[in-house]
């Protein structure tokens, strides 16, 4: 069996352990913006769709508008705080040292 310090530290001579970055929330995408970027996607999806069998290719091209603003429409609305967090920065590695290996430094 593997020695520990009192506090659950590794023993001296181990490497150091890294953990992966923090996982972003996981709310799914229930967000305002997330919600209106998806309901123009598929406002813009059934436009499109009635375009193709109405053979009229603006109403084809005005879905695939509607979609694209709904998009752009739902990036703006998350820059403006109306959608899931940004994920917190990492170190360049991309890993983040044990509370263990902290406390040894």
């Amino acid at each position: 069996m593997a020695e520990t310090s009192p506090l659950g530290a590794a023993p001296e001579g181990r490497e150091k352990a890294y953990l992966p970055p923090v996982a972003p929330p996981r709310n799914h995408g229930h967000t305002v913006a997330a919600w209106v970027a998806m309901a123009s996607v598929m406002v813009g999806a059934t436009v499109a769709a009635v375009g193709f069998l109405v053979p009229a290719a603006w109403l084809v091209w005005t879905g695939a508008g509607i979609a694209v603003g709904g998009l752009l429409v739902g990036g703006v609305l998350r820059k403006a705080g109306l959608g899931q967090p940004e994920p917190a920065s990492a170190p360049r590695n991309g890993a983040v040292a044990s509370d263990n290996d902290r406390s040894k430094e």
